[in-house]
């Protein structure tokens, strides 16, 4: 396969699997996502673009496009923006939320176990991909936990960073 440039590579399997689900240094995905009713998920608020369910909706979209990046697949990337955001009120919210989280569990094990250094895209690696879905996870994770404390339903049973 012809690149252009250097292979991007991404940190190792460790250090992959913890950036994608742990908290450390960030509240971890299945706390971030606990004890949120479909109905808060749903709920809009005046001048936010998204509510709770939507971004979930769209993280699970790009999920699903980096896993079938690590199956060998071609992921296809939507031609507008726009079609990465699914529809979604929210009354999908216990499946939308599940399917995720177990797709998150899903992005661990390749981590942990596939060839990390294998090109999935031009010049970009799995590990690098997995990288990128981490830094994804990361930004669209930190407006849910926004959208929860502008809602009240936060912080999350088992608490939320304090400090």
């Amino acid at each position: 396969m012809e690149t252009n440039g250097p292979l991007l590579f991404g940190p190792p399997p460790e250090a992959l699997e913890r950036l994608l689900d742990e908290g450390s240094a960030f509240v971890p995905p299945s706390r971030v996502l606990s004890g949120l009713s479909a109905e808060a998920a749903g709920q809009r608020l005046e001048g936010v673009p998204h509510t709770i369910a939507e971004l979930v909706a769209h993280l699970r979209f790009w999920q699903r496009y980096t896993l079938a990046l690590a199956r060998g697949e071609q992921g296809v990337i939507p031609a507008h923006a726009a079609d990465g955001w699914p529809k979604t009120d929210g009354t999908d919210w216990d499946e939308l939320r599940q399917s995720f989280l177990d797709g998150l569990t899903e992005l661990k094990r390749v981590a942990r176990e596939e060839n990390l250094a294998r090109v999935v895209r031009g010049r970009d690696t799995l590990g690098y991909e997995l990288s990128l879905h981490a830094i994804h996870n990361a930004v669209h994770l930190g407006q849910v936990i926004l959208l929860r404390q502008m809602l009240g339903v936060w912080p999350p049973p088992g608490g939320g960073d304090t400090w």
